[in-house]
């Protein structure tokens, strides 16, 4: 079992992991780690907060602004299991 089973990054580098097609991803405490990934990708993208549950906090963002946008609010805002994402 994982400790962190909901962390979305953790599931997606998993399934990479056992040979199966993954999502391409970025994660990171501040948005300079993923803005590279953010300039280099096709838009529209989905951000989604790496510790939470169901759609909560999952934004389909068609520019780039958007998901600079939504990206600090990730950061700020409870998730529905209580917790704050830290990446």
């Amino acid at each position: 079992e994982y400790a962190n089973r909901r962390d979305k990054k953790v599931q997606q580098d998993l399934v990479r992991q056992a040979g199966l097609r993954a999502v391409r991803q970025a994660c990171g405490s501040k948005f300079e780690e993923v803005e590279d990934f953010l300039k280099s990708e096709s838009y529209p993208v989905v951000l989604k907060p790496t510790d939470s549950a169901g759609s909560d906090g999952v934004k389909l963002c068609h520019t780039f602004e958007e998901a600079k946008k939504h990206f600090h609010y990730l950061l700020t805002v409870e998730a529905v299991n209580g917790g704050y994402n830290e990446q």
